[in-house]
């Protein structure tokens, strides 16, 4: 498999020249103004304060904020889901949510655990077929809660292929780069594996990684004997009432779909992403993932509640549970939190318990994750308020 890669960088290089084109751009205090925010109670004004300074940004382009506060939720929308369209996005516009769907991946894992199908401590070489003597180090193995938590020391998926195939992929435009990821199959990753090895003692060193989660996914895969888009979309409709959180989309549902637009500001088509390349991701909605994040803040299913418990604590009062980040942010609330990103799109979900606040963003734009984050920590302030602040 590794040589059909290298094989294939060369054809990959010359194909990048058919990107698609920068779709024309509608001026920032346009899509500033395309809202369905009324703006009649103090959160309608906090939450458009906010939005209006992010789409204010030259390369935005759409932008949903789902919030919850004690019992009530709040949908808000902001752009367009295609530039030049002048339609809004709403509740129910399918994005792709990144890394966020990692957390899926780790609550699935604390399922496993409560099924007794699975221990956090388990040595991974247990759930792979054949040997893999070298997913060790001195004698440590790599287990399940090191891939959830980041702690593995194996490679991350960019730095296990040679750079120049890498460069290649990244050239090309978003569908046929999905399509050559989608050919790099559970069986190509398992055969790479034999090439992979830990750098330091699993357990002890972290570094993020998209590698742990995705190779989470193939092992869950295994334990419960089903291929993981039908194991997550049936376990989160049962267990969360999501019926549009799911890896593949329909023709249909793909007409709901949000066009994501990159650094460069080329529209991606959407793509159905199932391959073992990159990482794991799912696409879902504003109203789904609001829902997700109240299970979160709730914490009423068992699974969610050990997918919260910190697995590994690093210097900065920085936790990690089943892949969910746990902190406090700076006005000493706690968090459970993640950030994701795909090319085109960013993603930001956050539940505070002590306050009874989650806050879900999700744009269509590559601008910055880190001005998603600061927009969600405005919002958390204005959400922190007694309820009767706003109304």
């Amino acid at each position: 498999m590794r040589a059909f890669f290298l094989a294939s960088a060369f054809v990959l290089t010359l194909a990048a020249g058919g990107a698609s084109p920068a779709l024309a751009q509608t001026p920032a205090t346009a899509l500033a103004a395309r809202t369905d925010n009324r703006q009649r109670t103090a959160l309608d004004a906090a939450v458009h304060q906010a939005a209006t300074a992010y789409m204010q940004q030259p390369a935005a382009v759409g932008l949903s904020i789902a919030v919850y506060r004690g019992g009530q939720q709040h949908f808000y929308n902001y752009g367009e889901v295609e530039k030049g369209t002048g339609q809004l996005p709403t509740a129910t516009t399918y994005y792709n949510m990144g890394s966020v769907a990692k957390t899926f991946v780790g609550t699935l894992l604390a399922q496993a655990v409560l099924d007794k199908k699975v221990q956090l401590t388990d040595d991974i070489r247990r759930y792979l077929p054949g040997q893999y003597p070298n997913l060790e180090f001195e004698g440590h193995p790599v287990r399940l809660v090191d891939l959830a938590n980041h702690t593995a020391s194996l490679p991350s998926t960019s730095h296990v292929y040679p750079k120049v195939l890498g460069d290649s992929l990244r050239a090309l435009a978003l569908a046929p780069r999905i399509a050559y990821y989608n050919r790099y199959s559970a069986d190509s990753l398992l055969a790479d594996l034999h090439h992979m090895r830990p750098t330091a003692q699993p357990g002890t060193t972290y570094r993020y990684n998209n590698l742990g989660p995705l190779l989470l996914q193939l092992l869950l895969e295994r334990v419960y004997q089903q291929p993981y888009e039908q194991l997550i979309t049936r376990y989160v409709q049962r267990h969360f009432g999501l019926r549009d959180t799911k890896r593949v989309l329909s023709a249909a549902e793909q007409r709901r779909y949000a066009t994501g637009y990159d650094e460069h500001q080329l529209a991606q088509v959407p793509t159905n992403y199932t391959g073992y390349w990159g990482g794991t991701t799912l696409n879902s909605t504003p109203a789904d993932l609001l829902r997700y994040a109240q299970a979160n803040l709730a914490a009423h299913d068992p699974a969610v509640r050990l997918a919260h418990q910190p697995t590994t604590t690093l210097p900065t009062d920085y936790a990690v549970g089943l892949v969910w980040r746990l902190d406090t942010d700076a006005a000493g609330s706690r968090r459970i939190y993640h950030s994701g990103h795909f090319p085109g799109f960013n993603t930001w979900v956050a539940v505070y318990p002590d306050q009874d606040v989650a806050v879900v963003l999700l744009v269509n734009d590559n601008i910055s994750q880190d001005r998603l984050t600061e927009l969600g920590q405005q919002l958390k302030q204005a959400l922190a308020q007694p309820a009767g602040a706003s109304q």
